[in-house]
């Protein structure tokens, strides 16, 4: 594309920006240290360099949705079922619960506000994390970024166009989950008209501010990533922020709530949550324009969005100046420690003859995969450790499950109501099997697709594409069912349930275990992209997509089975009803949750095994 640009006028695409302008050969002529373009020619060709990138992905995007709707029209109309679903249903869900919090007396305005000083907090951190890890891999292990350094273009645009890519792919989900939350706070504040753009323009310095932190957390840690130490100093400083955080994070009892007045006592129990209150976050700002526009304060509001906006244009422009002049240098530095790394371990390798790590003594522990599986089961962990985006994104994860768990104390006392001890145990699974859900999208699917153009090796292999999508249904469900077993046990503790409940939701998250695991694995190897080397965009695809939208589908209507009885019970306990019934619709309900939990994954790898072994290379 950028060769017919630069070569001959008269052959250049028709795309906006490209036909018929004098400075468009100048458009890839830039270089780094061009001082004699001036700095209005230099901004004016990367808008131009801007329009042509952006006109090639809307193409892009536009002949795959193309290509989606000719090959399943079904698939398309899931998709958007579903996100019209969302849509309603959190919007739904959004407003009944800000409703219901807004009629506490003296508090509910209090407390609202501070559920939207929590939610913005979190949102800002996340996506610090998520810029953070998906900008690693947009900026330093992408193909396209390599062969973007090769052309003739300045290498702080091109390190803006992939500033550009990070932060969009980082930050839609965030603004698609607003949207409810938005739409649902300006029905119950009653807002006009006007709040409704006002809301959605304030979104936008928003989301630059933690990709302007990712752009600089990501050149600063990667010129120290590569050394050994650093991932056991990360690993060490989480270990202690978990530590600081069961140490210093007391649970409200039950006697101190009860010896305080009303005021007093929601500032007490909401002790925890000042942090999100601090002025110097972008959040608050976020926030308290959010809530001056739905009272109908304009200029607080305007004042906190221009507060808000300035600072992210400042730092848009520190990034393009400063961070951008040492990109090149980062990314030079991350190509030769990896290539150095790699020459290291080989010679390593070769002359004490050593196995290399100790992976493979752990995996001779597992006699049913045979030596074939179990090499394939410690490349694709050293693959993952290896790989900073796919740790680092599982090391979050796990630190936002400890905290998840850690907070349930501060509810326990609370559970002496059976009603609510129901609601909150059910409440427990769903969000255990949300965030399994996450985690099987995020990284078991993209898992066969990482195999990338390399697939045709072990295609060839007497070992067969069949096995090897065995080998990762039983990594995916050894692992998911590690994880969220011994986090359903410890919360099972936490809220004191019985040693029997315990032992159902134990059960309940491990067939959900298997079931995730198999239709990730299922759904990867029916849609993989082989083309692509980073796991954010192999998930951001249309197979992706069907995948964390068929486990939602999955996760509500399992947890809907399992919950039916004990609601029916619950609410029919003074009516009287005949045993018979209940132990009829309890094993009615528990026998199509399994059926499904069985169906479900036999479904997707029966289909995932056809498609593999009659697979061309």
């Amino acid at each position: 594309m950028f060769g017919a640009v630069s070569s001959d006028e008269s052959r250049q695409p028709e795309f906006p920006g490209a036909s018929g302008d004098s400075d468009a050969p100048r458009l890839i002529s830039l270089h780094e240290g061009g001082g004699r373009d001036s700095p209005t020619r230099v901004t004016l060709s990367f808008f131009r360099l801007l329009r042509i990138l952006l006109w090639m992905q809307g193409r892009t995007v536009l002949v795959r949705v193309r290509d989606i709707r000719k090959q399943s029209r079904l698939l398309l109309f899931v998709l958007g079922s579903f996100v019209l679903g969302y849509l309603g249903v959190g919007y739904f869900l959004f407003y009944q619960g800000l409703q219901y919090v807004n009629y506490f007396p003296v508090v509910g305005p209090l407390l609202s506000q501070r559920i939207l000083f929590l939610i913005f907090g979190f949102f800002f951190v996340m996506l610090i994390f998520s810029n953070l890890i998906t900008g690693y891999s947009t900026f330093f292990k992408n193909r396209e970024t390599a062969w973007f350094i090769t052309l003739p273009i300045p290498h702080r645009q091109v390190f803006a166009w992939k500033f550009i890519e990070a932060m969009v792919l980082s930050s839609w989900a965030l603004l698609f989950l607003c949207l409810p939350l938005m739409a649902a706070f300006g029905r119950v504040q009653q807002v006009p008209l006007w709040f409704y753009p006002a809301a959605a323009l304030v979104f936008v310095p928003f989301i630059v501010l933690p990709s302007v932190l990712g752009a600089w957390l990501i050149l600063f840690v990667v010129r120290h990533l590569s050394r050994g130490w650093v991932k056991k100093a990360l690993v060490l400083a989480g270990a202690l922020v978990l530590a600081a955080v069961v140490l210093g994070v007391r649970p409200t009892s039950e006697s101190t709530v009860g010896g305080t007045e009303d005021i007093l006592s929601f500032e007490q129990l909401l002790r925890h949550t000042r942090p999100v209150l601090s002025p110097a976050l972008p959040s608050v700002w976020m926030t308290r324009a959010v809530l001056a526009w739905g009272q109908g304060f304009g200029p607080q509001g305007t004042f906190y969005f221009l507060l808000l906006a300035s600072y992210a244009l400042a730092g848009l422009l520190l990034t393009h100046e400063v961070a951008g002049r040492f990109y090149y240098r980062a990314w030079d530095h991350s190509m030769s420690q990896r290539a150095e790394t790699s020459h290291f371990r080989l010679h390593a390798l070769l002359e004490r003859g050593d196995r290399g790590s100790p992976l493979e003594p752990l995996a001779d522990w597992i006699p049913f995969l045979g030596r074939p599986l179990r090499a394939l089961l410690v490349k694709d962990l050293r693959v993952f450790w290896r790989d900073p985006a796919q740790w680092t994104q599982f090391a979050v994860f796990f630190g936002l499950l400890c905290i998840y768990v850690l907070n349930l104390r501060n509810i326990s006392f609370d559970f002496k109501n059976e009603w609510w001890g129901a609601i909150i145990s059910y409440l427990n699974l769903a969000a255990s099997a949300l965030t399994l859900s996450t985690l099987t999208t995020r990284f078991v699917f993209p898992q066969f697709s990482l195999e990338g153009k390399r697939l045709w090796i072990i295609g060839l292999a007497p070992l067969g594409l069949d096995r090897v999508l065995w080998q990762k249904f039983v990594t995916s469900c050894a692992g998911s069912i590690a994880v969220t077993a011994g986090l359903m046990t410890v919360s099972g503790i936490m809220l004191g349930q019985d040693f029997g409940v315990v032992v159902f939701f134990v059960s309940a998250i491990t067939l959900m275990s298997v079931c995730l695991s198999g239709v990730a694995v299922g759904l990867g190897a029916l849609f993989p992209n082989l083309k692509e080397d980073n796991p954010g965009k192999i998930v951001s695809g249309f197979g992706g997509t069907l995948c964390l939208v068929l486990s939602f589908i999955y996760i509500v209507v399992f947890i809907a089975l399992l919950a039916l009885p004990t609601v029916m019970e619950l609410t029919s306990k003074r009516a009287g009803a005949p045993p018979g019934e209940s132990a009829l619709l309890l094993w009615g309900t528990y026998s199509a949750a399994f059926a499904m939990s069985l169906l479900l994954p036999v479904t997707t790898m029966g289909l995932a095994l056809r498609r593999v072994r009659t697979m061309e290379f």
